[in-house]
């Protein structure tokens, strides 16, 4: 047969050279393929590939921090729907007077824990807290309204507010309470405790919760309030006080009945 006469090395050369030649064109144009789609997208690539990959990196960061920042704004949203949402309570004609009476309060009582009248500041800072005692506690009227009358959405907002005002008065002047009276200072820091826990929860406060001997030990130190409560009426406004003006007796009967209640 003629392929007896082919030199062996010289079929192996031949066959080596058609591979060689076949890889060389089949990768020139695979070369050519990435170059031309280089040169269609060449206005929006680098040049340099680092360059490339960072962009592509820092791309992929600032779409995370827009989907982060979208999130965030969702929360916002949410928590602002559900702030609308609480301030929509229904307050009686009552709820507001007394309401805006303790916001004033609120208000006021910040420029005068400012004052550069230390003392003078302490004594009204004290006063108004007796004050807000006897409006909770005692059922005095202020600005001819009592905490009685008041729907529990109401005694929420004061409680609330009365909270803010004695934090307020305990950061400028720590441990106040105890220097009002020798007698009340159990009795002061029960109140302020019971106003606490109502401010969060309606239902952890009730009047009687203070304690008969609270109440009296008030009642009995009621003279050494009245200069107090006159430097507060300023802040506070109209003040009708039951431990003032009825006297013990008439509050330990309202007491008692309380208890019945």
């Amino acid at each position: 047969m003629k392929f007896k006469n082919i030199n062996t090395k010289k079929l192996i050369y031949i066959l080596l050279s058609s591979f060689i030649v076949v890889s060389i064109v089949g990768c020139s144009k695979t070369d050519s393929s990435l170059n031309n789609s280089y040169n269609q997208n060449s206005e929006n690539i680098p040049e340099n590939k680092e360059e490339y990959l960072d962009n592509n990196q820092k791309n992929i960061t600032e779409s995370k921090e827009d989907n982060k920042s979208n999130t965030s704004n969702e929360s916002n949203d949410k928590i602002q729907d559900n702030n609308t949402q609480n301030n929509t309570t229904t307050y009686s004609n009552n709820d507001e007077i007394a309401i805006q009476t303790f916001s004033n309060i609120n208000n006021e009582i910040d420029s005068v824990l400012n004052s550069e009248d230390i003392e003078n500041a302490k004594e009204k800072a004290k006063g108004t807290f007796i004050t807000i005692v006897d409006f909770i506690f005692y059922d005095s009227e202020i600005n001819g309204v009592t905490f009685d009358e008041l729907t529990d959405e109401g005694k929420q907002k004061i409680l609330e507010l009365a909270n803010k005002i004695d934090t307020k008065i305990e950061n400028k002047f720590p441990n106040y309470k105890e220097t009002i009276s020798d007698t009340t200072k159990k009795a002061f820091n029960k109140a302020s405790e019971l106003i606490k826990k109502g401010a969060y929860n309606l239902s952890e406060f009730s009047k009687e919760k203070l304690g008969e001997e609270n109440y009296n030990a008030i009642i009995d130190a009621k003279d050494e309030f009245i200069d107090y409560t006159k430097q507060a009426i300023d802040i506070i406004g109209d003040v009708g006080s039951n431990i003032f003006e009825n006297g013990k007796e008439y509050i330990k009967n309202w007491y008692e009945n309380l208890k019945r209640d």
